[in-house]
């Protein structure tokens, strides 16, 4: 109270000139509604074969042709969005603030159910084997029935009282649902009853305050290879055996945007701005970039081999996934961004704090 700037600041790096080796080609952009604006909401776009999805704040959700972006539809609606979107199975699915699950008809936007559950909605579904999987930051997890809206089962976790704003999205691989929470604490459940089946701490709080205990998992799980890998705030990276829960390695580190894996490296940005990459298997760091200290990065993602992190000033940084050095640089908004950004087959989409969307390509100079 009363204090005019915070002397623990981290003082941004400032960017540094360097040979691109990469072209970046803006492939097309839209202004997809109003973004989130100054909102603390991740909305990351959601992008299928045939379309990409992206819902703002204020209830417009649009639909977009995945090779033009020719508006296929778009839909006003008064919810007030702050999780999603999912799109696939034929449909599009958010959440809102009041903890409305809305269900949409992919092929032009008409709702299809609607269910309340117990608190707002921050992150999009898990989806597999006909059911939707909401984690609600209250600590509980609904499954709901993807073509009624039912809810087919109910978990809960306890939640500590200081949490960061988020949830992590629940993972569907095979008969199990993994779930991470603000505890610290992973759980995989029957996928057809929600009964657990392993539970295991993955980061301790340690501290006299709320907010140096604060251990919270509210970014992505990664389920592959037999491991399910999780990273927290002020806690570790680490991976799980996805049948027994046993831990393989753990790595020190804090992080709360979402990760990235390819050809068995995992890609992290963590919360003072470094880029890593870590072995899957062993959990030893293959590089640190640390270029971008202090500059408030999204979440990662992997286009053609390249790594690529958005930051607070809106720019978008490539960097060699083998190397670490960095490659190309462009900027999308100088506003931020709104989540991080999305691969798929080789074209990068970034959606703007302030609703721009736009399809990105990188060719070597």
């Amino acid at each position: 109270m009363g204090c005019a700037s915070n002397p623990n600041a981290i003082e941004p790096n400032a960017l540094e000139r360097f040979d691109a080796e990469y072209n970046v080609n803006k492939v097309w952009s839209k202004q997809a509604g109003k973004g989130v604006a100054k909102r603390y909401l991740t909305l990351m776009p959601a992008v299928t074969d045939t379309g990409i999805y992206v819902a703002d704040a204020d209830g417009a959700v649009n639909a977009y042709g995945i090779d033009k972006g020719k508006q296929l539809w778009r839909l006003k609606t008064k919810d007030p969005i702050t999780g999603g979107v999912y799109a696939g199975d034929d449909v599009v699915i958010y959440g809102t603030r009041e903890g409305q699950a809305v269900a949409l008809a992919a092929a032009d936007g008409a709702e299809l159910w609607r269910k309340t559950l117990s608190s707002e909605i921050l992150s999009p579904p898990g989806v597999a084997a006909g059911m939707a999987v909401f984690q609600i930051p209250d600590g509980q997890v609904f499954a709901l029935d993807l073509h009624t809206g039912d809810v087919l089962w109910q978990y809960e976790e306890p939640a500590p009282t200081l949490m960061l704003r988020g949830t992590a999205t629940p993972v569907i691989d095979d008969d199990h649902v993994f779930v991470a929470f603000a505890n610290g604490k992973v759980a995989a459940l029957e996928a057809s009853t929600g009964v657990p089946v392993w539970e295991r701490r993955v980061a301790e709080p340690t501290g006299r305050s709320e907010l140096e205990r604060l251990v919270d998992i509210n970014n992505n799980l990664i389920v592959e290879g037999g491991g399910v890998f999780a990273s927290s705030y002020q806690g570790a990276v680490t991976v799980l055996d996805e049948n027994s829960g046993q831990q393989y390695w753990r790595k020190d580190m804090s992080t709360f945007v979402a990760m990235a894996s390819s050809y068995g490296v995992l890609f992290i940005a963590d919360s003072t701005g470094h880029v890593w990459a870590i072995d899957q298997r062993s959990g030893d760091s293959l590089w640190k970039q640390e270029d971008l200290y202090g500059r408030g990065l999204t979440g990662v993602a992997v286009q053609n081999n390249q790594v690529v992190v958005g930051d607070s000033e809106g720019y978008l940084h490539w960097f060699d996934g083998v190397t670490g050095h960095l490659t190309a640089r462009t900027r999308h908004h100088r506003k931020g961004l709104a989540a991080a950004p999305v691969s798929h087959n080789d074209v990068l989409y970034v959606y703007g704090k302030r609703g721009l969307l736009a399809a990105y390509a990188i060719k070597p100079r």
